[in-house]
C-alpha cells in the first residue's frame, strides 16, 4: 500500500517500500501572463476567489475558484490511493471566457529511483538535458530500481482546439511527467521573457504579433525552451525568450484530465 503526505495544497512525498519516492506533484496551467500552480506558494499574477481542501490516508478533493488575468475557472480535484495505485482527476470548468496555454496534471519522481524513462516507445536516460521529450501518447513508463512505474490516461475532456500530449523530461535530480493539453489551433501567438525575475511576462500583443510575422524568428521561438533550451547561461538566466499559441475557451466548456500511475 503506498502512502502519502499532503502538503502546500498538493501531494508533496509517496511512500513505498518506506521511501519517498517524488518531489511535490500538482496541478498547473497558464494564460499569456498569469501562471497557476495549485501547489501554495508558487506562481503569479492570478488570485484565488474560494478554496478548499479535505483530505486523509487515502483521499485528496480540492475546489478552488482562480482568477487569471485572462479568464476565470472553478478546478476540481480528485485524488485517491488505491493499492499501489493513485488516481488523479483535475476538471476546470470555465466560468468566464478564458485563455490556456495549456492544462496540466503534473508529476514528479526522484532521479536516484529511476534507470531510465519511456515514451512512444523510446528509453531517455537521465543526462540533464531538460528537453520536453513530448508525444501524443497515453502511457509513460518508468524503468525504477526494484520497481517499476506506468501511468497512463483513462479518461479526458479535451476541447476541440486543444491537443492531448505527455512528455517526459530529465532536470537536474528528478524525472518531470506532464499530462498537458496544448493548442492545435489558437487564437493568439505570445513571446514570453521566461526567466525567474520576468515570471514569464509577455513581450506587448503588438510587438510579439509583428515580430512573428517574421517567418524565421518564429521558427526559432516557437516552444524554444521545451524543444532546445539556448545554451548562454546569461541569456537564459537573463531574457530566454519562447513564443507559444493561447487558445480561448468559452464560458461553460470542461477540461479535464483522470489519469493512473500504478506501482508494477
Amino acid at each position: 500500500m503506498l502512502k502519502w503526505k499532503i502538503d502546500k495544497n498538493v501531494i508533496a512525498e509517496i511512500y513505498y517500500q518506506g521511501k519517498n519516492i517524488i518531489n511535490p506533484w500538482g496541478f498547473e496551467t497558464a494564460d499569456s501572463s498569469a501562471f497557476f500552480s495549485l501547489e501554495k506558494g508558487v506562481g503569479w499574477r492570478y488570485e484565488k476567489l474560494e478554496e478548499e481542501y479535505i483530505y486523509d490516508e487515502l483521499s485528496y478533493k480540492a475546489h478552488v475558484l482562480t482568477k487569471m488575468l485572462e479568464g476565470e475557472w472553478k478546478l476540481n480535484i480528485d485524488d485517491s490511493i488505491e493499492q499501489n495505485c493513485i488516481i488523479r482527476r483535475a476538471e476546470a470548468i470555465t466560468l468566464k471566457n478564458s485563455f490556456f496555454m495549456d492544462f496540466v496534471l503534473r508529476y514528479r519522481f526522484k532521479k536516484e529511483f529511476i534507470e531510465y524513462a519511456e515514451i512512444n516507445n523510446i528509453k531517455f536516460y537521465h543526462e540533464n538535458t531538460n528537453v520536453y521529450y513530448q508525444f501524443p501518447v497515453d502511457n509513460v513508463f518508468l524503468k525504477g530500481k526494484g520497481f517499476d512505474i506506468n501511468l497512463s490516461i483513462i479518461d479526458s475532456i479535451v476541447p476541440d482546439k486543444m491537443n492531448p500530449v505527455m512528455y517526459i523530461r530529465d532536470s537536474k535530480d528528478e524525472w518531470v511527467v506532464h499530462v498537458r493539453m496544448i493548442p492545435k489551433k489558437w487564437d493568439k501567438e505570445v513571446i514570453k521573457i521566461c526567466t525567474r525575475w520576468a515570471g514569464t511576462r509577455p513581450l506587448p500583443q503588438r510587438i510579439a504579433t509583428t515580430l512573428l510575422k517574421w517567418n524565421w524568428l518564429k521558427k526559432q521561438l516557437w516552444y524554444r525552451g521545451e524543444r532546445e533550451p539556448y545554451r548562454c547561461k546569461l541569456f537564459r538566466r537573463f531574457i530566454n525568450p519562447s513564443a507559444f499559441g493561447m487558445v480561448n475557451i468559452p464560458k461553460g466548456k470542461h477540461l479535464m484530465w483522470k489519469v493512473k500511475m500504478e506501482i508494477l
